[in-house]
Formats: C-alpha cells, sequence, structure tokens
C-alpha cells in the first residue's frame, strides 16, 4: 500500500485498486467500465466536497479494490441533517449529471450516472442508502426497531438486486453483472 500525508488527510493507495482497477477495464468490451468509474469518481468527490463545506475532516482517503473509502470520525458526530447532505451528495451530483447528458443526447452516460445513483440509494453494505435509511430510522422508529428496520430493507434489496442481475444478466455488459453480484455478495456477508 502506498500512503501519503496531504496536510491533515492520509491518501492511501491499496494495490489491488489498480489490479481490479485494470481487470475491469481489461474485461470491459461495451465502453461501460470507464463511463462508470468516471460517475464513481463525479459521486465519491461530491461526498468529499460536502464534507470540505460543511467542516467535516476527510482523516483518510483509501482507494482499494472495492472503490473508495472516505473516513471521518467527525461525521458521525454531525448532526443528521448535515450527515444526510454528506450522504445524499453524490446521488444527487449523479442525477444532475445524468440530467445534464441526457440534454447533451448522451444517453448511455446519462443512464450510467441514473444507476450509480439509484443503485448507491440502496440500503445494503456501505452503500450512501444505508446511511440514509438509518437516519431516517432513528428519526422515525423506536430504538428497538431500527435494526430491525435496516436488514429488512437490507434483505430486500439484495433480493431485488439478485433478480435484476439473474433476469437481465444476459442482455447488460459483463461489467456491471460483476459488479452488482460482488456489491451484492459484500453487503449480504454483513447481516
Amino acid at each position: 500500500m502506498i500512503e501519503l500525508k496531504l496536510k491533515r488527510m492520509l491518501l492511501q493507495l491499496d494495490f489491488s485498486f489498480f489490479a481490479v482497477l485494470a481487470l475491469y477495464l481489461l474485461l470491459d468490451e461495451s465502453g461501460f467500465g470507464l463511463a462508470a468509474l468516471a460517475a464513481c469518481a463525479m459521486h465519491e468527490m461530491a461526498h468529499f466536497v460536502a464534507m470540505t463545506v460543511f467542516g467535516v475532516r476527510v482523516e483518510r482517503l483509501t482507494f482499494y479494490g472495492a472503490g473508495i473509502r472516505i473516513t471521518s470520525a467527525a461525521i458521525e458526530q454531525a448532526k443528521p441533517l448535515r450527515r444526510a447532505v454528506v450522504l445524499g451528495a453524490g446521488c444527487a451530483v449523479n442525477f444532475i449529471a445524468a440530467a445534464v447528458f441526457c440534454q447533451m443526447r448522451e444517453y448511455a452516460a446519462s443512464a450510467v450516472n441514473l444507476f450509480i445513483g439509484v443503485f448507491n440509494l440502496l440500503p445494503m453494505g456501505q452503500l450512501d442508502g444505508t446511511g440514509l435509511l438509518k437516519i431516517a430510522a432513528i428519526r422515525f422508529c423506536r430504538v428497538d426497531k431500527v435494526d430491525k428496520v435496516m436488514k429488512a430493507a437490507c434483505i430486500v434489496s439484495e433480493a431485488l438486486c439478485a433478480c435484476v442481475v439473474l433476469l437481465f444478466g444476459g442482455d447488460v455488459p459483463f461489467t456491471f453483472v460483476t459488479t452488482a453480484l460482488y456489491i451484492i455478495f459484500m453487503s449480504c456477508s454483513k447481516i
């Protein structure tokens, strides 16, 4: 792992990130992979910018085999509305990009951004939807019901994703199928 100290933030570049990136791009014959990587980069940058705007210190930015992780203990201490804005910033940028690309008649790029935004709203694993649902569940449910709501939403999301992959797996790019299965597998292991 390569580690660089940038002011008060630690930047970590794990070799698994480069291995997965190379494999992903090698297997991508459709062009979906590059568009998805750009959409994901915009998504994560929006989280980073939102945290900076709210004065939330980013302690670590890690590029690893499963993607990009932004670590900040301060975000957990932030008010629920601020946390929700930070969590929703990535999806909001993807939805804005989808609309802009659609207006430009770049329908493939629009679809990729729309998919990334919607997918990240799912309440499973480490996706943004999990954090957003938890904020809402804490606000609107009894404390003893929060974990049950979270587990039920995760199971429903995973089942829906698995059905979509199984039903439409032959009609979508290989990189999409492998990414979806990987995320489903990783989120299932956290239940």
